[in-house]
Order: structure tokens, then C-alpha cells, then sequence
């Protein structure tokens, strides 16, 4: 199997689903007004890697950076992205993708890339890796791939290196999830990310889809919400 519901999914499923892919699902499982989606499996993409025999071109070229010179993490970057994205997905792959998409019955959805090690304790690869928003049945494999891309962009190598990962078996599942028009979207901080005052919960927010706030092309408005007795400023 290399997808799952939302509904088949819980926060312990990090391994198989990604940081964001688990959490979707046990939200879905709490009862919590989620957009209906699934997620391609980690299992996916290392399935690719095998199939079109990648894995030891891809150390080969880890092999040479060197993460105190970028031009050796750009030069890395930019290989291994190319060997990712320019062999075609094979068609079981791609026929359980297209699959579990057309259940969803919705003409747009968000193609969102989950990492394995999102969101822990020590390492925050949230936001390292690349979404796509609006994506069609048309670009839905290209934007998939993208996605598997990701996880060596120059960033997201040199995040590796810095946090000693590279060696690690970090991989890449994809959450394919309805779109929703959003009027107003917002981040919340369950903890204030600057201060870490656990009693402070930050929310920002701004009008259209939350990829604007993300992406840092708009200046979201920010309220700090008080736990012990939900004042706000």
C-alpha cells in the first residue's frame, strides 16, 4: 500500500505519513473539521528511489558537499533535484496516486510535502520542504515529485548537515488535501516561539490563504492569547 486516508492515519504514523501527514490524520480521528485527503506513503518514494535506481547517485553526490562552501550544497542540490525530477514515475505508482485522487472528487487540491522528521523535539523540518497549492489531475504527479524534490533543495541539505542528519534515513511522504478558498487563515503557536512562555499562544493571521503568511509575502496580524484566562492583545 502506498497511500492512506486521513481516516487510516494517527500522530504515531510519523515513519510512514511525515510530521504532517500523521498529525492531519489524528485530527481527522479526533473529530476535527479537517479537508478530506490522503497521503502518499514514505514508502512511495522510496519505492521511485529504487525503481529508478537513485539512492547511490544521490550519496555519491551528498559525498562532496561540503556544508561550510554553498557553492557545494547548491551543486548538490541542483544534481540531485534533476535526477528526481526528470525520470518518469512509474505507472503503479502513478496509478494509485490517480487512484485515491479522483475518491476525493474535487477538481483542485494542495500537494504538500510531510519529512519524517518534522516537528521533533530536536529538529524542525517544518516549512524546510515545498507545498503547491491549487494543483489539477494535469500537474498532480509533476507536483508530487516536486515535493520528493524537496527534501534536497539547498536549505533542506544544508539543514541536514548542520544537524548532523545526513546520514540519517530521513525521507518524504506527500498529503494530497482538498483546497479550501479561504477568506481568512492563520498560524498558531501553542507556545510563544520567542519568549517560550508555555502560558502564551500566538496567532497570526491574515485574509486569503495561509501560504501568504507562510511564505512571508504579507505582514500577518498577531494576537497573543493568555491560556490561564484566554485575554488577548
Amino acid at each position: 500500500m502506498l497511500t492512506k486516508t486521513f481516516q487510516q492515519l494517527k500522530k504515531s504514523d510519523t515513519n510512514i505519513a511525515g510530521g504532517k501527514g500523521a498529525s492531519l490524520g489524528e485530527m481527522t480521528g479526533a473529530g476535527i473539521s479537517v479537508p478530506s485527503g490522503f497521503v502518499i506513503l514514505t514508502e512511495a518514494f522510496e519505492k521511485f528511489l529504487d525503481e529508478a535506481d537513485l539512492r547511490a547517485d544521490i550519496r555519491s553526490e551528498l559525498n562532496d558537499v561540503d556544508n561550510n562552501k554553498m557553492h557545494t550544497v547548491e551543486k548538490a542540490s541542483k544534481n540531485i533535484q534533476g535526477l528526481i525530477l526528470n525520470i518518469q514515475v512509474s505507472s503503479n505508482i502513478q496509478k494509485e496516486i490517480k487512484k485515491e485522487f479522483e475518491k476525493l472528487d474535487t477538481k483542485f487540491v494542495a500537494v504538500r510535502s510531510s519529512a519524517t522528521a518534522e516537528d521533533g523535539l530536536e529538529y524542525a523540518w517544518a516549512g524546510q520542504l515545498d507545498s503547491f497549492l491549487n494543483v489539477t489531475e494535469k500537474n498532480l504527479i509533476e507536483s508530487v515529485q516536486k515535493c520528493w524534490a524537496s527534501l534536497f533543495t539547498p536549505r533542506a541539505i544544508f539543514y541536514q548537515f548542520e544537524k548532523g542528519l545526513q546520514n540519517s534515513n530521513i525521507s518524504v511522504a506527500v498529503v494530497i488535501q482538498k483546497m479550501v478558498n479561504s477568506e481568512k487563515s492563520g498560524i498558531a503557536f501553542s507556545v510563544h516561539p520567542v519568549t517560550e512562555d508555555e502560558n502564551q499562544m500566538i496567532i497570526e493571521a491574515g485574509f486569503g490563504l495561509g501560504e501568504a503568511i507562510v511564505s512571508g509575502q504579507i505582514t500577518p496580524d498577531a494576537y497573543v492569547v493568555a491560556k490561564n484566562n484566554n485575554k488577548y492583545k
